[in-house]
């Protein structure tokens, strides 16, 4: 009996280890850490708002890391660093994880990502052809047959006319040799144009272009979040690479840095945090060695990247990886979550946490949340449609508006926002708690403006239509329109609009009711434009 006690003890002291370690990052905190929302409060103070490029690019082997000035009073409100990077075809940008969680949304070309979560198993094999269930085949193969074949597919084929001939025994052999474990890894899936990809601090991340085009994605750091235990800046680890300069260039920078202004040092300083070193640099070679007893010194040297000028992008050689379709990422996750399911050793952590989905698409027209023909769309993600975003407080909104159309005005409730334009150019209004505008300007592809929870906004497209991605640090973030079916002067009484602005109840009427659409509104036409457009279509 006592026996079994401790064993029901020690399965219990597991399973609360096991969740300490998959689920870091707790769905109840929301709150703002304490060196972050509190301590820099008065930053919020805002006067000006500026419409920004980035102040900073570092060069690497493979493409270039470009920097947003975190410093100014905006960033500094919000909690944000945000970064660009251009990745060229065949670039690889190196692994690495970051204090802060960070959310990112990919501009311009294709790629592979590739995910490594703490505690969680490697799924996938690079030395073998995805295999179906017996029971999917007869699903998939007309898909299957459609696609190129290779000679892996070949060989899979004409091992499975085999196994059909020969008994059950031999079948389970022939079975058991192909699924013999070649290079096992976590999860990689393709990323494209207009993917939204999460990641909770601490999480490995790395990306591959195997496009023919430059790789282009933003990425907006919440330095705020209750995941930084460290101070109010981002810091990325990589595992492996070295800054294409010296040591002792950095050394001598820093040195002239520290005799410089204070702003200017402060700027540096938070720039090397980002990009400066491989994290095994600053472990011995002995020490490495005993970790890693079967390579030799030269590998020990070059995991410390002691000689690596390369930077953090580097030029990727031979590099080919299977990756899994679409549909085949889904029915591989149904078979994980049958195999757990079925064996009844699963504690249910790997399924809530090491399946979830890490990216989502919001450049499809067909998912809209908001559509105007004649205005454009609005498409939203966070924690509903991508749970992994309720982990690290982070959601994304991409508006696309045609041809002099409005979006506005609004306000966000629970958040900030970064406004990062990424086609055509418009004008933006924002206006703060003081009712003064702080922004009155034009903005064009390549700029970021930081919108502070609760200051008004509306965006007006030029000739060219304007489209751009709004990140923000809340996983649910709910703006509140001012003018439309859904704004809040809908929702107020004609009577009490009319003794609020001292108009008639009739002008009172007009003003609530006047546009019909949902925040995405059709430029306004005069009534000769109206007869016109109604001829042109008859």
């Amino acid at each position: 009996m006592s026996t079994k006690l401790i064993l029901s003890f020690s399965l219990c002291l597991m399973v609360l280890s096991c969740s300490a370690q998959l689920l870091p990052w707790q769905k109840g905190q929301r709150s703002r850490p304490h060196h972050g929302h509190q301590q820099f409060q008065h930053q919020c103070d805002i006067q000006r708002l500026t419409a920004s490029e980035p102040s900073r690019r570092v060069r690497s082997e493979a493409g270039v890391t470009e920097i947003w000035d975190h410093d100014t009073p905006e960033f500094q409100c919000a909690g944000f660093v945000a970064i660009r990077v251009v990745i060229q075809p065949g670039g690889l940008l190196l692994p690495s994880y970051s204090n802060a969680p960070y959310i990112t949304f990919v501009e311009q070309g294709r790629g592979v990502q590739g995910v490594v979560v703490p505690g969680c198993p490697e799924t996938f094999q690079s030395g073998s052809e995805f295999e179906y269930p017996r029971s999917e085949r007869g699903r998939h193969s007309r898909q299957s047959e459609s696609e190129e074949s290779s000679p892996g597919d070949q060989r899979y084929r004409q091992s499975e006319s085999e196994e059909s001939s020969r008994g059950d025994q031999s079948s389970r052999q022939s079975e058991s040799e192909e699924s013999s474990p070649g290079d096992q890894h976590q999860k990689i899936f393709r990323i494209r144009e207009g993917d939204v990809i999460p990641s909770p601090a601490g999480v490995v991340q790395w990306t591959h272009n195997n496009g023919d085009n430059d790789l282009i994605s933003i990425t907006l750091y919440d330095a705020n979040s209750f995941q930084n235990q460290l101070d109010e800046n981002v810091r990325n680890f990589f595992l492996a690479g070295q800054s294409k300069q010296s040591r002792e260039d950095r050394r001598s920078q820093r040195q002239t840095r520290e005799e410089g202004s204070d702003r200017q040092s402060r700027e540096s300083d938070d720039d090397e945090a980002l990009l400066e070193a491989n994290v095994l640099s600053g472990f011995q070679d002995e020490i490495l060695q005993e970790i890693f007893p079967n390579v030799d010194q030269e590998t020990i040297s070059k995991l410390r990247g002691e000689t690596d000028q390369r930077g953090f992008i580097v030029q990727a050689r031979d590099l080919k990886l299977r990756v899994p379709e679409e549909y085949e990422e889904e029915l591989q996750r149904e078979r994980g979550d049958r195999k757990r399911g079925g064996s009844g050793g699963s504690n249910g952590l790997e399924q809530a946490f090491c399946n979830l989905k890490f990216k989502q698409n919001v450049n499809r027209p067909s998912r809209a949340d908001v559509f105007n023909p004649r205005a454009g769309r609005i498409n939203t993600v966070n924690s509903n449609n991508l749970p992994i975003l309720e982990f690290i407080q982070l959601s994304a909104q991409h508006v696309v508006l045609y041809k002099n159309a409005i979006l506005g005005p609004r306000w966000n409730l629970n958040a900030h926002s970064a406004l990062y334009v990424t086609r055509g150019e418009g004008r933006v209004q924002v206006v703060g708690d003081e009712g003064r505008s702080v922004f009155d300007d034009n903005v064009q592809r390549g700029q970021i403006l930081v919108v502070p929870q609760g200051f008004a906004v509306v965006l007006k497209a030029g000739n060219e239509g304007l489209e751009w991605v709004e990140l923000k640090n809340d996983d649910n973030a709910i703006t509140s329109p001012i003018a439309g079916k859904t704004s809040v002067l809908r929702a107020i009484p004609v009577e009490v609009l009319a003794n609020s602005y001292d108009i008639s109840t009739k002008e009172a009427f007009r003003l609530k009711n006047g546009r019909q659409e949902v925040e995405v509104f059709r430029p306004f036409q005069s009534r000769d434009e109206k007869q016109r457009e109604r001829f042109s279509r008859v």
